[in-house]
């Protein structure tokens, strides 16, 4: 998730004995909860239960800071900014106690307060947006949660982020013309800046002179509004859209009609802009083709299964979206998931509105299996996404081991059943020996255990013992009786089974 937040700086004081801090002005407390941040930052990585208590101290410093400065965009907004870290950065979100969506909310609350004192602050109409898709996406992952609310928070979402980049750009306009006026004016009086040159450095000791005397201020840097900055909000208002999409394609029916068509053309426009702001930033197109990537790929879904792309359409735009150059020369771990993923959503699609299309899911599923392949061998890949490239390894065999099964019965499908299911559970059992999630290690045994079941059924043609693989589970039998559900509504078990 990307951030963009203030920094701060302390004139330079010299060196003095430490006395205890006192709290007269909103910069002590500023002060204090810096300090904190910086100590957070300094355990991250080797203890992340110290560094998330020092953030909490950080969150308690700016809390009480306001509680004495309520007016104070300083302290608002670094509350809110670290409420956003430690709810989205995956180390600290291990350390947070209870659900989530709770502190995801009160950085909400923490994004709306500062933006009460400046409305419009780009940053934070940046972090409100990233806030309120983050909680757009759990209340979508959850089954009791209306999509509705969902679509709303990303609705708010999207309004943020086109207000956020009409101020980046109006601000980006008057700096060029600043520049622009100043190297006009520099070039007209180049003369007279040298010789104003000795007095000012006569100021500038003066200054050094007062702060000797003063003790350690603090002041805002507010960050020159750049091109990247504008990149980074196209490329957020991409996502959000993406998320969109995504729930629209699992719930039609929560929008009108005219949805989709109204995504699509904002999308369009957000393209437009692409290559007036990439000129002389190749840096950034890998980042853009990957986000313009997931987008195609959710609305190509999306407009499969209400019938207004084909089959062969929505599977040639798909692979035209993943297969340009940013994303091919370089590809990431990151881009090799998604672009397999995208692969096994491509299956699933198909699978619900098609019976009669084994060779296309076939081929789609294989060449998913060898995205997934090759991401595993890229050097330096977390343990984590390795992890997630053997569960869907295992999820892809398990997809083609359907197709053997009536209505579809693809014949390559049937010769290579027994290999397919011998393939899952071997995937399966790897990505829960390498998964340090205990929901998803425990998903991946279950599963493994299932493709065990399969192998005894292909060989033996017998049905497959549900109530073994339930009493099995070191979980329970009502989680295992759950997963087998899943794994039924996911269509990696047919739907005739009976749980």
């Amino acid at each position: 998730m990307s951030k963009r937040p203030k920094a701060f700086l302390k004139q330079q004081a010299k060196p003095k004995q430490k006395k205890e801090q006192t709290f007269n002005s909103a910069d002590d407390w500023l002060q204090a909860g810096v300090d904190y941040e910086e100590a957070a930052g300094k355990w991250r990585a080797g203890d992340s239960a110290k560094s998330m208590r020092f953030f909490q101290r950080s969150i308690e410093a700016y809390d009480q800071g306001l509680k004495a400065f309520p007016s104070s965009l300083d302290l608002a907004y670094n509350k809110a900014r670290v409420l956003l870290e430690v709810a989205t950065h995956p180390i600290l979100v291990e350390q947070i106690k209870g659900p989530l969506i709770n502190t995801l909310r009160e950085a909400l609350d923490a994004h709306r307060y500062a933006l009460k004192l400046d409305p419009d602050n780009a940053d934070a109409l940046f972090n409100t947006a990233q806030v309120l898709t983050s909680i757009a996406e759990e209340v979508a992952n959850d089954d009791d949660a209306p999509n509705q609310e969902a679509l709303k928070l990303l609705h708010e979402a999207s309004d943020l982020q086109a207000k956020c980049y009409s101020i980046q750009e109006m601000k980006l306009q008057e700096s060029i013309e600043q520049e622009r006026l100043a190297n006009e004016q520099a070039a007209s009086i180049e003369t007279e800046s040298e010789a104003a040159a000795a007095p000012a450095a006569e100021e500038s000791h003066d200054h050094e002179s007062h702060d000797d005397e003063e003790d350690e201020q603090w002041f805002t840097v507010v960050e020159p509004v750049t091109r990247d900055s504008l990149i980074d909000t196209l490329v957020a208002q991409l996502n959000t859209l993406t998320t969109f999409c995504s729930i629209l394609t699992d719930n039609p029916e929560i929008a009108p009609p005219a949805t989709l068509p109204m995504i699509e053309e904002h999308s369009t426009q957000l393209v437009q802009k692409i290559p007036s702001l990439v000129q002389d930033k190749p840096e950034r197109l890998q980042e853009i083709s990957f986000s313009k990537a997931n987008f195609a790929s959710v609305l190509l879904e999306a407009g499969f299964k209400t019938g207004k792309v084909d089959a062969a359409t929505y599977k040639k735009e798909r692979d035209a979206a993943f297969n340009v150059p940013e994303l091919v020369s370089n590809g990431t771990a990151e881009i090799m998931l998604s672009n397999a993923r995208s692969l096994l959503s491509f299956n699933s699609a198909l699978a619900d509105v098609y019976s009669n299309e084994g060779a296309l899911r076939w081929n789609a599923l294989t060449e998913s299996i060898q995205h997934l392949a090759t991401a595993s061998k890229i050097q330096g890949i977390e343990q984590s996404e390795l992890a997630l490239t053997h569960l869907l390894r295992g999820d892809a065999n398990l997809f083609l081991y359907a197709l053997a099964l009536p209505p579809v019965s693809h014949q390559s499908a049937i010769t290579n059943a027994a290999n397919l299911a011998k393939n899952a559970e071997v995937f399966y059992r790897n990505a829960s020996k390498l998964s340090g999630a205990r929901e998803e290690k425990a998903v991946a045994a279950l599963r493994s255990t299932v493709s065990q079941h399969l192998q005894q059924q292909v060989a033996q043609g017998t049905p497959l013992d549900i109530g073994a693989i339930v009493s099995s589970s070191p979980s329970g039998p009502q989680w295992a009786v759950e997963q087998l559900e899943d794994m039924v509504a996911e269509g990696l078990l047919p739907q005739s089974l009976t749980i």
